[in-house]
């Protein structure tokens, strides 16, 4: 990993600032300037480790000392970072987790020996730059789905999710790829299959999913950041195959026998009707239907879809 140590130039900056009664616009030169400052998490001791030093123009006429103030100072998390009073080098005491916080606003200040500022207090902000220290995280242990047998390729099943801590603005660290590791059972063929490596979207492949020959599948579904090629999660995927209504009835026969109670006779001008009801709550389904006649056979009515 980079160090976190390195020496930054401070840059004398020239700026206009308005005249005084009675002159003309004149340049001064602005007594420090520091640049953003970038620290990587996780970062190996020893500690305290140099950031950059900060100085002030002033301490060519006079003796300066540095302080700083503000988070990771003064305030909460308290002493993670600190300056050398006489040489205004600014250290960090610890390492740092993004995670935890990404960034830490400071404020320097210099004064004279007698504790007189001699220059306006100026903004530091420390930059936690992200290592890839966390693996993705699916969202469900087990994810279920289901699909109608004979589904067109292209058909959504399900959709997987997992999350990754790590930085996925500015770096691949945490940007999850998603993958089918494997299908269990592996029929009729193995990829029935497919997931989008982007959206975590499962989806069929394949023509020939059928509920009488695999009613379920179980898909070992992977996660792994830095675009698939970092640190990797699996989970579980189970995928019911249902079977459809109306290929479930088919064509056959039914034999039916139809009396008149009366005379004990076969009933004539009747009608036959087969249903089906989807689910409660819903319409019944007509399947087929069939017209008694007067014969004193049995009644063996050819069924068919209506």
């Amino acid at each position: 990993m980079a160090p976190c140590t390195f020496t930054v130039l401070l840059l004398l900056l020239d700026m206009l600032i308005f005249p005084e009664h009675g002159h003309g616009l004149r340049r001064q030169k602005r007594d420090w300037v520091i640049p953003p400052i970038n620290c990587p998490e996780n970062e190996r001791g020893p500690f305290p480790k140099k950031l950059v030093q900060i100085k002030s123009t002033k301490n060519k006429e006079m003796k300066v000392f540095y302080s700083i103030t503000g988070q990771g100072a003064d305030t909460i998390p308290v002493g993670v970072f600190i300056i050398e009073r006489e040489t205004g080098w600014l250290e960090v005491t610890k390492p740092l987790d993004r995670e935890q916080k990404d960034k830490y606003l400071l404020y320097s200040h210099a004064v004279s020996a007698n504790g007189q500022p001699v220059e306006d207090p100026m903004e530091i902000i420390i930059t936690v730059t992200d290592q890839n220290d966390n693996q993705p995280v699916f969202t469900q242990t087990v994810y279920h789905g289901s699909v109608l047998e004979g589904a067109e390729p292209g058909t959504s099943v399900l959709r997987v999710l997992a999350t990754d801590a790590d930085d996925a603005v500015s770096s691949n660290n945490g940007v999850v790829s998603y993958s089918i590791l494997s299908q269990v059972p592996e029929q009729p063929q193995p990829g029935m299959f497919t997931i989008d490596s982007s959206s975590g979207l499962v989806s069929v492949a394949k023509l020939g999913l059928v509920a009488e020959v695999v009613p379920e599948y179980t898909l070992e579904i992977q996660a792994a950041d830095l675009g698939g090629v970092g640190l990797q999660a699996t989970t579980t995927a189970r995928i019911t195959v249902q079977a459809d209504s109306m290929s479930e009835v088919g064509n056959g026969t039914l034999t039916t026998h139809v009396l008149n109670t009366a005379t004990g006779l076969p009933a004539a001008g009747l009608v036959v009707r087969l249903a089906q009801l989807q689910e409660p709550g819903t319409q019944w389904t007509e399947l087929a239907q069939r017209s008694s006649s007067s014969s004193p056979t049995q009644h063996r009515s050819s069924m068919s879809h209506c």
